[in-house]
């Protein structure tokens, strides 16, 4: 089969998302439709092995492509904490080919603790899946973006 004649969401999904923090990197995962989202893990950024392990979950769950949350001020600028992450994607970016986007996570952790605080979680647990919950948020918003992945 050539590349002409498959559809654009055969080559780009499922597209795995990393919400890089200081402390964790939230890992969620598209399926390959492009209808739902969720979150799989953390991983830790001061392990040096993140960039591998992120590869090795792009195996297992058979991901295109990355997209990684910009953190925008409320203003849409570009702070620190996004400087960290553009530099984290390069890091990333020295151990793959895969295309790696960028998607505005501003509003994305309040939104993931709504959706945990409604299906009961407390706090304690609600903490435990914060991060990947916050990256499956910018991945359904990714994709929602993009129409053209998911079109067929």
């Amino acid at each position: 089969m050539t590349i002409t004649s498959c559809s654009i969401s055969n080559i780009f999904l499922p597209l795995l998302a990393l919400d890089i923090g200081g402390k964790r990197i939230g890992v969620a995962v598209s399926d390959r439709l492009g209808i739902s989202c969720r979150g799989v893990t953390c991983l830790f950024r001061n392990d040096q092995a993140w960039p591998k392990q992120t590869l090795k979950l792009m195996r297992e769950y058979g991901s295109k492509g990355i997209v990684i949350g910009l953190p925008k001020n409320m203003d849409g600028s570009e702070g620190v904490q996004a400087e960290d992450c553009r530099a984290a994607a390069q890091q990333l970016a020295t151990f793959t080919d895969m295309p790696i986007f960028f998607q505005d996570e501003r509003l994305s952790t309040w939104t993931a603790k709504e959706r945990l605080f409604a299906q009961g979680l407390n706090e304690k647990r609600m903490r435990a899946k914060l991060d990947q919950t916050s990256a499956a948020v910018f991945l359904e918003d990714f994709i929602a973006a993009h129409p053209e992945f998911t079109e067929k």
